[in-house]
């Protein structure tokens, strides 16, 4: 029977099924994105760019003194450049690049990048790799020292380049060797060459909570049909009794998880005692859309806002200086005696520059109290490659100059322009830790304005730094899944390969936040509550997880 359409529709009529309003904003964010891509290609492929050269031309060298002048920058030691950078004598001028040689962002490298090499030129660059490495890679006594032959790597390296002549080779078949040195020793901020971006980049930690509390040790776990041994000696690796919070709940309950490198695959069960337990991932709601998005939108800026009754929330994206130095703080909300509980939301922050968070957080947190870097445990590498190493890091990524880096450029400088022993002999500094992670309890004196600290498995390196720093003060706690995992090898350097043009970047030290040299890249900072929900969580939810928090008696954190 047909009956007519009533032009009264309610009003519900008009909204959209979930999937179906999921799928068109995936669609509407694929289509911007792209078209920032689009935008973003044209405007590279308009950015005259020098090829990679053996020998700089006086014209190369008199331009970056000019731009250093432009910039309000001193080098006390004549010019910037030389023209041998890649040959001995190895100098605090060696390595140095011109900023014409852009080194492209991530999503480029990817999309546009070589995908094959000549086994002979990567041969010849071998012979500055290694140099290079054995001067300033942060690594090379920790794996020296387990037994790693450095000499036998290079030397295997460059017969199986010489086997293949003159002929081009893939990218993954050419840095081979530099997967073994991987699987060897995990180091997150490592990666020869930047090219080979989706292969060789960070194996960051996952997280995966145990069915049922276990009542005795564990002692092997299982992830995509293969069984890895739990260490008794690396507590990283070990099961962790937590606190969880799930949204809607009105108390926190005690749980079990254990954190592992996503190279190990999708965790199933760990073996505790005579029983198997289930895991079940934890997994990110990222969307590599969102994630790619991020390179082109500034949509995240950092801000604070009052949630109300006493609960701040404080958002610090990428500590990134396009993220920060053209920022008004003019409207943000200043401490009040009513405040109680400062939600300090660090999820999706890949690191940069950790003195850009603390600026936002100035004001809210006393910051003369928290550990400050040059007290946390480390190694750094102090040969005269350090400083150049350093320099292309910030100014070959970017031809422009934010304020907030001039300090920090200038000491670079002041360094580049110091003596060093001929022959530029590896030297280490090392530093005793102050504080541990190790250390960290939760315990906030009556009145003490409570901070959350939010995390997620895409906090990374100096993201990880301001969590530990923060972690450093008692009324501090540490919510959510634990961290990627980029601080174990630390301070990346950044040069090229002059003969194929392949860029890389090895880090310049180590550090040692839990003061016991457990593993940490591909595990991270451990969490005091565990928030399986931790990658959808809105400022409104997080409200009233604060408010658990503000009334939380310290006892249930022992």
């Amino acid at each position: 029977m047909h009956r007519d359409t009533d032009k009264t529709m309610p009003a519900d009529v008009f909204k959209m099924p979930g999937k179906l309003f999921t799928g068109l904003m995936a669609a509407v964010s694929a289509v911007l994105v792209c078209t920032a891509l689009l935008i973003a290609i044209f405007k590279w492929n308009n950015i005259r760019r020098s090829q990679v050269h053996m020998t700089l031309t006086l014209a190369e060298i008199h331009a970056e003194d000019a731009r250093l002048t432009q910039f309000g920058l001193t080098l006390r030691d004549g010019s910037l450049l030389i023209d041998h950078p890649f040959q001995p004598p190895w100098t605090s001028h060696s390595l140095l690049m011109p900023s014409q040689w852009r080194i492209q962002p991530p999503l480029f490298r990817a999309l546009l990048g070589p995908t094959k090499v000549r086994a002979d030129l990567l041969r010849s660059d071998l012979d500055v790799l290694e140099p290079v490495m054995q001067r300033a890679y942060g690594g090379w006594d920790s794996a020296s020292a387990r037994g790693w032959n450095w000499s036998k790597w290079f030397s295997d390296w460059r017969n199986r380049l010489a086997a293949k002549g003159s002929t081009e080779i893939t990218l993954d078949e050419a840095f081979a060797p530099v997967d073994g040195l991987k699987v060897f020793q995990r180091d997150n901020h490592t990666q020869i060459p930047l090219e080979r971006f989706a292969k060789a980049g960070s194996d960051g930690s996952q997280t995966a909570l145990l069915k049922t509390i276990p009542e005795s040790s564990c002692q092997e776990v299982q992830s995509s049909g293969k069984t890895f041994q739990i260490p008794t000696n690396d507590p990283a690796q070990q099961v962790k009794i937590v606190n969880e919070w799930h949204d809607g709940e009105s108390a926190l309950a005690r749980a079990a998880y254990i954190s592992m490198p996503l190279s190990r695959g999708n965790p199933q069960a760990v073996h505790c005692g005579s029983h198997w337990i289930y895991l079940s991932k934890v997994d990110t709601k990222s969307s590599s859309i969102s994630l790619w998005s991020r390179w082109f939108s500034k949509s995240d800026p950092p801000r604070i806002e009052k949630l109300g009754d006493g609960v701040v929330y404080v958002r610090l994206p990428s500590f990134f200086a396009a993220n920060y130095e053209d920022i008004s703080h003019k409207n943000w909300p200043h401490r009040e005696s009513g405040d109680r509980i400062l939600i300090v939301d660090l999820r999706n922050n890949d690191g940069g520059s950790a003195g850009y968070g603390k600026q936002v957080l100035e004001g809210w947190v006393d910051q003369s109290r928290m550990v400050p870097w040059d007290q946390f445990g480390k190694q750094l590498i102090a040969s005269c490659l350090y400083a150049p190493l350093r320099w292309n890091a910030q100014m070959v990524f970017s031809p422009k100059l934010f304020p907030g880096q001039k300090t920090f450029l200038q000491d670079l400088l002041d360094q580049i322009g110091q003596s060093y022993q001929a022959g530029c002999p590896r030297t280490v500094d090392v530093t005793e830790p102050r504080w541990t992670y190790s250390a960290h309890r939760f315990a906030p004196k009556p009145g003490n304005l409570r901070i959350i600290a939010l995390v997620n498995s895409k906090c990374g390196s100096d993201c990880e730094l301001l969590t530990a720093q923060l972690a450093s003060l008692p009324e501090t706690i540490v919510a959510g899944v634990n961290t990627l995992g980029v601080g174990q090898f630390i301070q990346p350097g950044y040069s090229v390969l002059p003969h194929t043009g392949l860029h890389y970047r090895i880090a310049l030290g180590m550090s040692n936040f839990y003061g016991d040299n457990r593993s940490y890249d591909g595990y991270g900072l451990d969490v005091d509550v565990i928030l399986p929900d931790i990658d959808t969580l809105q400022p409104a939810q997080l409200r009233n997880f604060a408010e658990i928090i503000a009334q939380l008696p310290v006892s249930q954190f022992p």
